[in-house]
């Protein structure tokens, strides 16, 4: 298992040399915006006495300031995304064609700190972008992505060898969630988000929140395979995920 407490010094150094590159200024501008294209949910949610607290949770570290107002829990409850018994359901076809394309897996191309070896992906949406070849080698996988609200940060098939682990790192932001599901040979990986630890299973969908320290293992004798798909927090308006898409430069989903 992970050294958690050794890894996060490099994980606040790595965060904080993201900032840097940004700017202190555009990094002070993001915070003020987040907090007027937020203010009228920040407004209905203290009126109505839901309003969640601004303090951090503990181990979440995303890259950018924290968008105000989002429930900060590093697990979540994949039926409370009633999109994801889609995904469960076409689990038999999606891993058809994974099989179809395992040859054109590579190496993770995404923050390679975390990224050793051992982790192999096939992208669909990369930060934004399509993948258009991918998508058409595998088109009924495409065709249920185009009916999930994907915000297209990262949407991929993953791999990890047997033995192999990602390093402990946090994503860029809060406002995106993540759902893996279980392929194939998840008995033996685990995901460890935050406090909690959540193992995989074959056909179910892990939902988490990428802004905790997150990291996987996959103490199995097989390679894991996933579908892993980002997608917009719940809690955000549609205004809200409109300015997101523009400033990160993303799917509006």
């Amino acid at each position: 298992m992970q050294d958690l407490q050794a890894w996060l010094p490099k994980i606040e150094a790595s965060n904080a040399d993201f900032r840097r590159g940004i700017g202190p200024f555009k990094i002070g501008l993001f915070r003020l915006v987040s907090y007027l294209v937020a203010g009228p949910r920040l407004a209905l949610a203290a009126l109505s006495g839901r309003l969640q607290p601004s303090r951090p949770a503990p181990f979440q570290w995303p890259w950018l300031p924290r968008w105000p107002g989002l429930a900060a829990k590093p697990v979540h409850l994949d039926r409370d995304h009633a999109w994801t018994e889609r995904v469960r359901a076409a689990g038999h076809e999606i891993l058809a064609e994974m099989d179809a394309v395992r040859a054109g897996f590579a190496r993770a191309r995404y923050d390679s700190d975390a990224n050793p070896t051992e982790w192999n992906t096939y992208y669909f949406f990369l930060q934004g972008k399509p993948i258009a070849e991918h998508l058409a080698a595998c088109p009924r996988t495409a065709a249920l992505l185009d009916t999930l609200p994907h915000n297209g940060l990262h949407v991929c098939f993953s791999a990890i060898q047997p033995g192999g682990s990602l390093h402990p790192h946090t994503g860029p932001t809060n406002v995106s969630l993540t759902a893996h599901l279980g392929l194939r040979n998840c008995a033996g990986a685990k995901l460890f988000v935050g406090e909690k630890t959540v193992d995989y299973r074959d056909g179910e969908v892990l939902v988490f929140d990428d802004s905790f320290v997150h990291w996987v293992e996959n103490s199995g004798t097989a390679v894991r395979y996933t579908l892993m798909i980002t997608f917009w927090h719940p809690s955000l308006t549609g205004l809200e995920r409109a300015f997101l898409s523009r400033a990160l430069k993303v799917g509006a989903g």
